[in-house]
């Protein structure tokens, strides 16, 4: 079965490569537009490059599968306020590094984002203040979605909050489950997908991304299953 190469966004860690089938993509792709609710009325706005999981699964691949409308560009903190003006996406894809960039430009400050309906955000460490920057700007849904890019479709997904919805794991294709870190005096588990561990770390009690372990060294976990 052919496959191809990509790299993660690197919102958890440094991007680190992933290796899945075109098969294993499709599926993929057409599980985030089922989420997503991506129809050919849409307007998808790209800002992943060409060459990372995230193109092919979340943005890119399911923008040309619905059939909605698309741009992609390389992303500027300078020049996307304007190009989302033009645009007027209704669907888009940020991690917190962007709104980090985005906060430096003078375009974003008064951003009109109304016309976002659905917003997807990555696996690292959401604060609810990069959420309201977004929320208070209209966008209307924005979903922090964890393990979308290294074993797709996304293991968890947490709307409009930093807390993920436990409810939502789909054990139907992958097996999840959590185990306690010894001695750490707080409820923190590290997630285990399949018998191997992410060597991501979640506090239970707030049902959020905590970190990653040391041991982890940010290789990918799609090698491991």
């Amino acid at each position: 079965m052919s496959s191809i190469t990509l790299f993660t966004s690197g919102s958890t860690d440094q991007p680190k490569d992933v290796t899945h089938s075109w098969d294993y993509i499709k599926k993929c792709a057409t599980k985030s537009i089922e989420e997503i609710g991506l129809t050919k009325e849409d307007r998808v706005l790209d800002v992943f490059p060409a060459n990372t999981i995230a193109h092919y699964t979340i943005t890119g691949v399911p923008a040309f599968l619905s059939g909605a409308q698309y741009v992609s560009s390389n992303f500027s903190a300078y020049t996307y306020p304007d190009l989302f003006r033009r645009f007027k996406p209704t669907y888009i894809a940020l991690i917190p590094k962007h709104l980090e960039l985005l906060l430096s430009s003078k375009g974003f400050k008064d951003l009109d984002m109304s016309c976002v309906r659905y917003m997807v955000t990555g696996s690292s460490k959401i604060e609810q203040s990069f959420i309201d920057e977004f929320k208070n700007r209209g966008v209307k849904t924005v979903a922090n979605w964890y393990g979308m890019t290294e074993v797709p479709p996304p293991i968890m997904i947490g709307y409009d909050s930093p807390a993920f919805d436990l409810n939502t794991i789909d054990h139907t294709e992958n097996h999840v489950m959590f185990m306690p870190l010894q001695a750490t005096g707080t409820n923190l588990q590290h997630c285990i997908i399949n018998g191997k561990s992410t060597g991501d770390i979640f506090n239970m009690d707030t049902k959020e991304y905590h970190g990653r372990l040391k041991e982890a060294n940010g290789h990918t976990w799609k090698n491991n299953f």
